[in-house]
């Protein structure tokens, strides 16, 4: 036997014909009202002017998820982010997801240019244009 759910309108708590649950949010938190075709009317007006003038957030629709990492990451990058934290002081767990201010911290450090280094070698190990290549010409 199925279960059937009938709506009835939050305002005049007596009206069912119709009955939609609406959802919206307002200063951080979220709610949702059951409201007849009438009322529903008086809702969509009344958000009328604000509606002209808002902009859909980005990502909208996407309720109760969280930022996943890249799919691109491999354990080895995850493991080098958990140890540049620790050893930069930021508390990471072991295991489990890395804290987005911990990632964007990370990030940043990336980014910043650090001291220059040659290449291969180190200064001391460059060979001096004028001195001839012990092998050269053999």
């Amino acid at each position: 036997m199925a279960d059937r759910l009938i709506l009835v309108d939050d305002l005049d708590e007596e009206s069912i014909k119709g009955v939609e649950r609406i959802d919206f949010m307002w200063r951080g938190t979220e709610y949702e009202i059951d409201l007849n075709p009438e009322h529903l009317a008086e809702y969509d007006e009344a958000l009328a002017p604000l509606l002209k003038v808002a902009r859909a957030k980005q990502g909208a629709g996407r309720k109760g998820r969280k930022a996943a990492k890249p799919k691109s990451e491999t354990a080895a990058e995850t493991k080098k982010m958990r140890d540049w934290a620790k050893a930069n002081g930021h508390e990471v767990p072991d295991r489990g997801p890395i804290p987005q201010k911990v990632r964007e911290a990370y990030a940043r450090a990336q980014a910043e240019p650090g001291p220059s280094v040659p290449p291969q070698g180190t200064q001391e190990d460059a060979v001096d244009p004028a001195t001839p290549h012990p092998y050269a010409g053999r």
